[in-house]
């Protein structure tokens, strides 16, 4: 069972402002891009910072970009080709790779340093928009001190900010620190003994206990102030590094307006930032509101009611409802502070003096993590079943976000159906409008229209979306059963669908493991048991899994209770053993299918030479049969992982391969299920990922969920 985590990346910049930015980015419409910025679709954005001409910087971690809004309330992107990854070092900004970028900090000189969170490095990227590492060398641990700083190890860096001599501070989260690069590029821990706790108040700061320090920043006389998250405070180290609770009491509550700070009750703070004054603003994201310390260290609500629901701009900040807002930064230039107000996905001006707020960027609406981009910046959560239309578009079942997601030729992905909520309601309206549960196997007919497996209570059921994007209820009763063959298929009931498959005559043909058989829906709706009793009265028990139909239309079976697959004759009915021994393992490659091990087949697919297509998921390979009945290796080591891109898919890692389908210029996609992936396999049999990262699932989501695992790193 999969379970919810909120991973609550939270971070914010204080720092000091900088220069202008001297170029721009181009295209990119999805985004807004040369547009203004107010309605551009922001989605997640995790940090902020404002240079000395009053240019807003953020990092708009769903699009693994830095954007900048300028004083025009243009949005422009500065760093980022918007896939998630590690690449691009000394060259455009632009073209680089980032990977959740979240804290921002500029400088003295103008160059704007960011904290690559989950490349575990902070880059830099100078006036003339070239990009490199300043620190970190991508392993997530601890290692370093007192060496090189871009050879030290972090542990997914929140935030950056920098002191008046130069030096630069990171927020070493999951390390539990606050680490110091000066200016000959030598790293230090200054705050933290890096095992999340509480302790060490008015004692040095390095022997203090720290709980996921999320935004940091310093004052003009060098006081260095620190979200401590976990620990629902906010941490102050003096020139002398010694650290005390200037504000919460460790409970997470709201509590404390108008008396001291350090008697107040905070909810997860991660965002800090001092004006010239010495007021100090934090994000209190789970109270919903900004609070501000000032110079006599009393607390008060700057900005939040503690409601969530968005209530408009243009009123006084007291009375403005955030939700759950992350970082802030002090605007030098205009006199107001800016706020992320993350779940509302926009970016809030609030005046310093006159509390009046405005949106400076984000329309309001949200992306679902990478649509709108390309592939390979977008968040899988369990890639199941694959088709590819008459178009050259991949469709695949991204199972555990309840969607069905394409991918253009472009390799930009969407949302095709679903809405992210659990259930089966919408049939008979826009797919994109209806609800999906935890879809699966999926096949295509000749006329683009869909079929997808997914569950309804204990039940099974089919659903179809025909090429108008219209979905309705196919096959299934989602009762558990055996029952139906003969009449409409929405009434049959199934115990387990594990495979879908259609033939050129546009029968779609269903297996059912726990059942043991294959049955037929054809065009009229009327379901047949085509198989069942013949399986049963095999020598060994059958477990149908996948399911393939060449242009003959012999139907093939995953058996992955007895290792083989087997061939249901069109012609005849009569069912063989096509390929495996029934050895429980893998061998036999470049000789006979009949005489090899294949290791519980799944997906199918036939291959536009005629090759029948196996995965083979429990020993994370692909293999194929050709025409001359020879096996062959296609994809994978057998040994789980991921690794390979712009290789042979023989040398590849994969992990877990689910089902695959061809497009008609003969390339292979497959869902790479553990490493939430979709790959390809061009006709030279090169393998590269076509959508998905590293970061699953809805643990990097970032919106409210839930569950809260209130000690998760």
């Amino acid at each position: 069972m999969r379970f919810v985590r909120s991973f609550l990346s939270l971070i914010l910049l204080c720092g000091f402002a900088s220069f202008l930015f001297p170029f721009e980015a181009q295209g990119q419409e999805d985004i807004g891009e040369g547009k203004l910025a107010t309605g551009a679709v922001l989605t997640l954005v995790d940090g902020v910072a404002v240079d000395r001409e009053g240019n807003i910087y953020i990092s708009h971690r769903s699009k693994n970009r830095i954007r900048k809004i300028d004083r025009n309330g243009i949005i422009t992107t500065v760093a980022g080709n918007g896939i998630a990854g590690y690449g691009g070092d000394g060259g455009p900004a632009r073209q680089a790779s980032l990977n959740f970028p979240a804290g921002l900090a500029f400088d003295s000189a103008g160059n704007l340093f960011v904290a690559d969170r989950n490349n575990h490095r902070i880059r830099r990227i100078d006036r003339n928009g070239i990009i490199t590492t300043a620190a970190g060398n991508g392993i997530p641990d601890f290692e370093g001190d007192e060496g090189p700083a871009i050879e030290a190890s972090l542990n997914f860096p929140s935030d950056a900010a920098f002191d008046r001599q130069g030096n630069l501070y990171i927020s070493d989260r999951s390390n539990n620190r606050v680490r110091k690069v000066d200016a000959q590029g030598i790293i230090t821990t200054i705050a933290g003994i890096g095992v999340p706790g509480f302790g060490g108040d008015f004692r040095l700061a390095v022997d203090a206990a720290l709980k996921y320090p999320f935004g940091i920043c310093l004052d003009k006389i060098g006081n260095l102030y620190i979200a401590d998250r976990g620990n629902n405070r906010v941490r102050k180290v003096d020139a002398q590094g010694i650290i005390t609770t200037i504000a919460g009491d460790g409970t997470h509550s709201f509590a404390g307006d108008y008396g001291p700070a350090e008697q107040s009750g905070l909810a997860y703070p991660t965002g800090v930032a001092v004006d010239d004054a010495g007021n100090l603003f934090i994000a209190d994201r789970n109270n919903n509101r900004i609070r501000k310390i000032d110079p006599q260290g009393v607390i008060t609500t700057f900005a939040g009611t503690g409601q969530t629901d968005y209530n408009g701009d243009n009123e006084i900040g007291p009375e403005t409802n955030l939700h759950l807002p992350l970082m802030v930064a002090v605007d030098p230039v205009g006199d107001r502070l800016i706020v992320l107000d993350r779940s509302h996905f926009r970016v809030r001006a609030i005046g310093l003096n006159n509390q009046v707020v405005s949106t400076v960027a984000g329309s309001g609406k949200s992306l679902f993590k990478g649509d709108g981009g390309p592939g390979g910046g977008a968040t899988l959560d369990s890639p199941s079943g694959v088709v590819v239309d008459s178009k050259g578009r991949v469709l695949f079942a991204d199972k555990q976000h309840d969607r069905i997601r394409r991918i253009d030729p472009n390799g930009n992905i969407e949302t095709f159906a679903g809405t992210g909520a659990k259930g089966n309601d919408g049939d008979g309206g826009p797919a994109l409008q209806a609800e999906l549960y935890l879809p699966s196997e999926m096949t295509i007919d000749d006329k683009d229209n869909i079929y997808v497996v997914s569950r309804q209570g204990n039940g099974w059921i089919v659903r179809k979306i025909d090429s108008n994007g219209i979905i309705t209820h196919f096959a299934g009763n989602g009762k558990q059963g055996a029952e139906g063959d003969g009449g409409p298929a929405r009434e049959a009931s199934f115990y387990a669908i594990t495979d879908v498959a259609v033939d050129r005559k546009n029968n779609v043909y269903i297996a059912d493991s726990v059942n043991k058989s294959i049955r037929k829906v054809d065009s009229r709706g009327i379901i047949t048991r085509v198989t069942g009793e013949d399986l049963k009265n095999l020598a060994v028990e059958v477990h149908p899994n996948g399911l393939a139909v060449d242009a003959e239309g012999n139907l093939y079976i995953s058996d992955s209770g007895s290792s083989r697959v087997r061939k249901l004759n069109a012609r005849d009915g009569t069912i063989t053993v096509f390929a495996g021994t029934g050895d429980f393992e893998d061998f036999g490659d470049e000789g006979p299918a009949l005489k090899a091990g294949i290791r519980s087949p799944g997906g199918l697919a036939i291959g536009p030479e005629g090759a029948l297509y196996i995965i083979e998921q429990q020993s994370n390979r692909i293999r194929k049969v050709d025409g001359a009945g020879m096996i062959h290796s296609v994809a994978g080591t057998q040994t789980p992982g991921y690794s390979g891109d712009g290789g042979p898919a023989t040398q590849a890692q994969i992990k877990d391969p689910f089902r695959m389908a061809f497009d008609r210029e003969g390339n292979l996609y497959f869902s790479d299920r553990d490493n939430n992936r979709i790959r390809k396999i061009d006709r030279e049999g090169i393998i590269t990922t076509l959508a998905g990262h590293g970061n699953i699932g809805w643990m990097q989501d970032g919106l409210e969920v839930g569950i809260t695992v209130q000690n998760f790193p």
